[in-house]
């Protein structure tokens, strides 16, 4: 089982790092997109909510 789980992940190693940086690069933009436009709705998704703030 962990044999198959190292094959799969060695044989799809590039796609699953440039999805990564994709996701990455995303939310980085939505979240500068927020900040720069005083977004309200985006500010307040979890992912970009200061610790400790929960509405």
């Amino acid at each position: 089982m962990i044999q198959k789980i190292k094959d799969f992940f060695n044989k799809y190693k590039a796609e699953i790092g440039i999805v990564v940086l994709v996701i990455y690069v995303l939310l980085l933009g939505l979240g500068t997109i927020g900040e720069l436009f005083d977004i309200e709705w985006i500010l307040d998704l979890p992912i970009f909510r200061p610790m400790g703030k929960y509405r």
